[in-house]
C-alpha cells in the first residue's frame, strides 16, 4: 500500500519546525496530502482557581493562551502554508489530559503519523502525542529526533524482531516507508529457537520474508553481553550507519513501563535517527 494520507502532529510553529518541514518534503516525495495537528495547550485548573478572584485569573490565563497561539498558527499557516495545495492545517484546543485522546482521534484519519520525540526537557505534549497515536490511533507513528532533517529514511533500516505481534506489525507497516531495494538488517537480541516464537533459526524466516518485498536483508542475531535489548540495537544502527530503525512499540503494559522502562521508552530518548513503531 502507497502512503496517501500524512499527518504531522504540531504543540508550537517553532519547536516543531523541522518536524513539519520533513513531513512536508516527505508528502511530497508521495505526492500525498499532509494534515498538520495544530495542539494548542490551554492552562489546567489548579486550587485556588476555584471563584472569586481566582476564576477571574483563570480565564485571563485562558484568553491570553488563546489569542497568543492563534496568532501563532495564524503566522505558521500564512508563511508555511498558504502556497500550498496538499497541506491543510487541523486546528485543536485543549487542555494536558486530552492531547492524547485528540491525537488518537486524528491519527485514524491517516497513513502514517510523524510526531518529534519527546526530550527531557519538554516531554510533553509529545510524548502524550506519541502514545495516543500508537496506542490508541491504530496507525504507525514516524518519531522524529529534535533537529532530523534528512527527508529521505529507510535506505540503511534496522528492523528489531523478537517474534511478537507488535514486530509483526511494525515490519509490514515499514513496507509503506522503505524505498526500492533497501538493506535491512534483521536484528535480534539474546534470541534462542522457538518453534511458537523464532522458530529454527532466529530471523531467518522473517528475513527471507522480506527479502521477497526486494529489500536487500541480513540476519544479526545480536548477543546483548549484558546491556539492555535498547542498547544493543543503538549499538547496531551505529555500526551500520542506519537512518531508520523499526520496531514494535510498547509491547508491555504502561504500568510494567511505568516501573521498569522497556526497549520503547529507552529509544524514545536516546535514540538519534528516526524510529518507526507500530502496536
Amino acid at each position: 500500500m502507497q502512503i496517501k494520507d500524512i499527518s504531522v502532529c504540531l504543540a508550537s510553529p517553532d519547536g516543531d519546525r523541522t518536524a513539519f518541514e520533513f513531513a512536508r518534503d516527505f508528502a511530497a516525495a508521495r505526492n500525498a496530502h499532509l494534515s498538520c495537528a495544530a495542539f494548542t495547550l490551554l492552562p489546567e485548573m489548579v486550587i485556588g482557581y476555584g471563584d472569586g478572584v481566582g476564576a477571574e485569573m483563570y480565564a485571563g490565563l485562558i484568553q491570553e493562551t488563546r489569542e497568543a497561539m492563534g496568532k501563532a498558527w495564524d503566522r505558521f499557516e500564512e508563511q508555511s502554508l498558504r502556497t500550498e495545495d496538499t497541506i491543510e492545517l487541523r486546528r485543536f484546543e485543549t487542555t494536558q489530559n486530552r492531547v492524547e485522546a485528540l491525537s488518537a482521534m486524528n491519527a485514524r484519519h491517516a497513513d502514517l503519523v510523524v510526531v518529534r520525540a519527546p526530550d527531557s526537557e519538554d516531554a510533553q505534549p509529545h510524548a502524550d502525542m506519541l502514545e495516543g497515536v500508537l496506542l490508541g490511533g491504530g496507525r504507525p507513528v514516524l518519531v522524529l529526533p529534535a533537529g532530523w532533517k534528512n527527508p529521505v529514511i529507510g535506505t540503511r533500516t534496522v528492523m528489531a524482531w523478537d517474534a511478537g505481534r507488535e514486530a509483526a506489525r511494525a515490519l509490514h507497516d515499514s513496507l509503506m516507508v522503505l524505498p526500492e531495494g533497501a538493506t535491512v538488517w534483521v536484528t535480534t537480541v539474546d534470541a534462542k529457537p522457538d518453534i511458537t516464537g523464532f522458530g529454527g533459526g532466529p530471523g531467518w524466516d522473517i528475513g527471507t520474508h522480506l527479502s521477497r518485498h526486494g529489500c536487500a536483508v541480513e540476519v544479526r542475531n545480536e548477543d546483548s553481553m549484558g546491556r539492555p535489548a535498547a542498547e544493543a540495537l543503538l549499538d547496531v544502527a551505529t555500526a551500520y550507519n542506519a537512518d531508520l530503525i523499526v520496531m514494535g512499540g510498547y509491547r508491555h503494559s504502561r504500568l510494567q513501563q511505568a516501573l521498569i522502562p522497556g526497549v520503547t521508552r529507552k529509544l524514545l530518548h536516546e535514540v538519534k535517527v528516526p524510529l518507526l513503531l507500530s502496536h
